[in-house]
């Protein structure tokens, strides 16, 4: 393909795009506004006000960029913005936005362990000091199933033994 080939090509696919264009939005924009919201309900009345936002300003983004200018450096940028956030705030009132993420997350679960442990010691009067110094370790699974939370195993030192061990019952 020759150099004068790719822009007569990418022309004509931006003309017939922006006819596809036209051809959606000449039902709308043929009546006046109002008639077309008296008979749609709230919802749809939000939508369509963030359609034809968003359209407009899409349209005028287009034109800056194929007459040379900078679209990113002029106030259509911040329009399109503040129409994306609309956008956000509608997809969530319809219930088609961000799930919530209910995954447990590891390292605020231990810190919040370790704060307890630690205040718990200090209120009980046992030895501070011990208890700070335990440490609780998450493990870490790759799995979307919440972590499992451990201690280390405490030190062998003394054998367990019965403290009542050769007493006999009389």
């Amino acid at each position: 393909m020759s150099t004068e080939e790719v822009p007569k090509k990418a022309v004509r696919a931006l003309r017939s795009r922006l006819q596809t264009v036209k051809n959606h939005l000449e039902p709308i924009l043929s009546r006046p506004l109002s008639e077309i919201n008296a008979k749609l309900s709230m919802t749809e009345r939000y939508e369509l006000q963030v359609l034809l936002s968003y359209s407009l300003n899409t349209l005028y983004y287009i034109y800056l960029r194929s007459s040379g200018s900078d679209p990113q450096k002029h106030d259509v940028m911040k329009e399109l913005q503040r129409v994306q956030k609309y956008i956000k705030k509608l997809k969530v009132h319809q219930g088609k936005g961000p799930k919530p993420n209910m995954r447990l997350n590891k390292e605020a679960a231990g810190r919040f362990i370790k704060a307890a442990i630690t205040e718990q010691g200090s209120n009980d009067g046992e030895n501070k000091k011990k208890r700070t110094k335990e440490v609780i370790t998450v493990e870490d699974s790759s799995s979307d199933e919440e972590g499992e939370i451990k201690r280390p195993a405490k030190k062998k030192g003394r054998v367990a033994m019965d403290p009542f061990a050769g007493y006999n019952k009389k």
